[in-house]
């Protein structure tokens, strides 16, 4: 529940503070973890399937994000979040990657995500202040 409301605090502060495409990964990201614990089934054997689609249109529109806000930062992001769908599915294929191996790459990704997207708002918020000092 850490990781939770560590994203909580992370995608809230891009929706008040960031900038358009931070606000909208924010969205996406909190989103996405919304519904991942709604579907999600802890299963100790396989791969989650319901979690493996939330992950693929999360990446999918994190791509849309990048794209149609061409900064590198977003990149990066769509980046983390195309690791984590392959981790969905070298689990699916390899029957060898055990499920802590799984579930610690996706954790991993997971907090690359948030990781980059605090770097983000931190770095648009000073930004912001910086402009508005040089105005005075």
């Amino acid at each position: 529940m850490i990781s939770f409301g560590v994203a909580i605090a992370v995608c809230t502060l891009a929706i008040r503070f960031g900038d358009k495409p931070a606000q909208r990964v924010g969205m996406i990201t909190l989103g996405g973890w919304i519904i991942s614990l709604i579907v999600v089934r802890h299963s100790t054997r396989f791969a989650d399937a319901g979690l493996m689609l939330v992950d693929g249109v999360v990446a999918a529109l994190f791509v849309w994000v990048s794209l149609s806000s061409r900064r590198l930062w977003t990149v990066v992001i769509a980046a983390f979040q195309m690791l984590g769908v392959a981790s969905h599915l070298a689990t699916v294929i390899d029957h060898r990657v055990t499920i802590n191996t799984y579930r610690v790459s996706l954790a991993v990704w997971s907090y690359g995500i948030l990781v980059v997207l605090a770097v983000a708002v931190w770095r648009h918020w000073r930004e912001q202040r910086r402009v508005r000092n040089q105005g005075v």
